[in-house]
């Protein structure tokens, strides 16, 4: 518990300071009901001004509806639902409809536009949502949902942030429910990467502190691995040429 409340104040500081440099009079979040989303806005509603938009489809789990309503409430938040199903339907005929992955990356920009535009017009900066497991394997919407001013859980495995939640107090509904992005019906990040984050974490971890890779199976580690080295851009500023 005294590692949490060290960490609690440290993600409290931090948001504090960065608010403060910019000049902005608060935050702004996307709320989907789940874990992550959930730690960022208990923590900067503890700070300053907190707004969340819900951003539901018609492809949208009502069970996080609820979670996440929930959650604005018993943190006592200002919250909008916005139905971006309509949006979403204008992309389409652009893209490919039975392509689960480019309309969910849609899904995930058109967030990020709205998200963008109550910005400005609220003066409040967009706080992202992203762990740490998710950054280093890539598994996010480049400009999507990875797109944000500050991210308090930018360093922070997936796998911590179940007991870091527990601390914090959050909804047992919201910890305990398998983690999805919810961009597709039943869609779930475990079985989209092919294991848990307990095991890729494991392995992030040890790449991480240069530890010795050979206790883990090869299949998995050159999946994870490669899956690494592929999305490494994401978390670069795009390239430019040395001219």
């Amino acid at each position: 518990m005294e590692n949490f409340k060290l960490l609690e104040n440290n993600l409290l500081n931090f948001l504090d300071s960065y608010l403060k440099a910019s000049k902005a009079k608060g935050f702004i979040i996307g709320v989907s009901g789940g874990l992550d989303s959930a730690v960022v806005a208990t923590l900067c509603s503890k700070v300053a001004p907190t707004k969340a938009l819900i951003m539901p489809t018609s492809s949208s789990n009502q069970a996080n509806l609820v979670d996440a309503l929930n959650l604005c409430k018993s943190l006592k938040i200002d919250y909008q639902i916005i139905d971006i199903s309509e949006i979403l339907d204008k992309f389409l005929p652009f893209s490919d409809p039975n392509n689960r992955l480019r309309v969910g990356n849609i899904t995930a920009r058109i967030r990020m536009i709205i998200l963008y535009d109550h910005s400005s017009k609220f003066d409040f900066l967009v706080v992202g949502t992203s762990n740490k497991s998710e950054r280093m394997l890539g598994y996010g919407t480049i400009y999507g949902d990875m797109a944000c001013a500050l991210n308090p859980i930018a360093n922070i495995y997936k796998s911590d942030l179940f007991e870091f939640a527990s601390y914090l107090d959050i909804d047992k509904n919201i910890i305990n429910k398998a983690p999805s992005a919810d961009l597709w019906q039943n869609q779930s990040d475990e079985n989209d990467l092919g294991y848990s984050y307990e095991q890729i974490d494991k392995l992030l971890k040890a790449i991480e502190n240069n530890q010795d890779l050979s206790k883990f199976d090869n299949k998995f580690k050159d999946e994870i691995t490669t899956r690494i080295a592929k999305n490494s851009f994401k978390l670069k500023l795009p390239a430019t040429p040395n001219i």
